[in-house]
C-alpha cells in the first residue's frame, strides 16, 4: 500500500494511491481506505505549503504571534511569552 507523488506544480498535485482489500476483513479493508485518504491529504498539504510564498517569519493575528513551523525558534517564542 503506497502514495506516490507522480508530479506536482504549484498549481496541482497528481497522486498513485494504491490500497489493499482485506477479503476475510471488511473492517480492514475500511481502516486501510481510511489510512490511506489520510496519507493522501498529507501528501496534498505538505506539497500545497510548500507551493506558498511566505516570507514573514513572524505572522500576527489578533494580537497573537504566530510562526512558520520550520523557522520557528522556540526559546525566542518562550521568551516572548514570558514578557
Amino acid at each position: 500500500m503506497s502514495v506516490k507523488v507522480i508530479s506536482s506544480d504549484k498549481k496541482s498535485i497528481k497522486l498513485e494511491v494504491t490500497i489493499k482489500f482485506d477479503d476475510e476483513n471488511f473492517l480492514q479493508t475500511e481502516e486501510n481506505i481510511m489510512n490511506k485518504v489520510n496519507e493522501i491529504g498529507q501528501k496534498a498539504t505538505q506539497k500545497a505549503m510548500e507551493s506558498l510564498d511566505i516570507k514573514e517569519k513572524i505572522i500576527v493575528v489578533n494580537e497573537e504571534k504566530l510562526y512558520q513551523k520550520k523557522t520557528k525558534n522556540i526559546s525566542n517564542s518562550l521568551r516572548e511569552n514570558r514578557s
